[in-house]
């Protein structure tokens, strides 16, 4: 590894993804970021679509290691699990990413898996923010594959936090607030549920998570942190405390 690592993000298509620029603020070493965007700028994120996807995946990780990273990072949630009969196929995208580029890789909703695990939680509740109900069931359904107990799990408009019409558009749009208050209704809704899971790769956590794992008194393992806690774990780099209750977590 040379002295400055550096990370390489894939982004979901037609979306302003933060993780390249966030990702440095969350580590003590000094990093470089690079981004590939799929190049799919018309694409209809419906979960068959996204199931079919993995030679454009393939393609972008190959990209970031001819660019020099180290590691690719999958941004985006049911890039792993949508149509996924297993965590087995799960696992297995996440393989052909890291075999296409020869480099390691890590997918968001398995970096959530994987750092439920690191705390040793099982019994969750989840938010799915903006999701609609397909994909909030498809997401609930991923998590039991993988052997976790839900007590809850909602959205932005089961919640009745926003109105139908918005479901999509939120996506795009979500604010600290709205975040804050859709992790303060999954919790009081799900008292002894061990972690709150936040899904969803619109809903930004970093500038909240510490606060509302303290307001919550839970750990959060959110779409957006849990993705850069795996990849600064493969990398072996040091977690800054605003990384929450996984900073420590390996």
């Amino acid at each position: 590894m040379k002295s400055t690592p550096m990370i390489g993000f894939i982004s979901p298509p037609a979306w302003f993804d933060p993780a390249p620029s966030e990702f440095p603020r969350v580590v003590v070493e000094a990093v470089e970021t690079q981004q590939a965007p799929m190049p799919l700028p018309d694409f209809d994120y419906r979960l068959e679509s996204i199931a079919n996807v993995q030679p454009i995946l393939n393609q972008c990780a190959h990209s970031l290691k001819s660019s020099g990273c180290e590691i690719a990072a999958q941004v985006g949630s049911p890039f792993a699990w949508a149509c996924a009969a297993s965590e087995q196929i799960a696992r297995a995208r996440c393989s052909s990413i890291s075999a296409a580029a020869g480099i390691p890789a890590v997918m968001t909703s398995l970096a959530i898996v994987d750092g439920l695990r690191a705390l040793n939680a099982n019994r969750v509740a989840v938010t799915c923010t903006y999701y609609d109900a397909e994909w909030r069931e498809g997401f609930a359904a991923f998590l039991r594959m993988c052997g976790f107990s839900l007590d809850h799990g909602s959205t932005l408009l089961d919640q009745g936090l926003i109105k139908p019409e918005a479901v999509w558009e939120i996506g795009w749009a979500m604010t600290d607030e709205l975040v804050c208050q859709s992790i303060r209704a999954v919790a009081e809704a799900s008292p002894d549920a061990e972690a709150i899971v936040v899904t969803g790769a619109g809903a930004r956590t970093l500038r909240i998570l510490v606060e509302m794992e303290a307001d919550t008194k839970r750990p959060i393992i959110a779409a957006d942190t849990a993705l850069y806690w795996a990849a600064a774990r493969q990398l072996g780099l040091t977690l800054q405390p605003v990384m929450g209750a996984l900073a420590n977590a390996w």
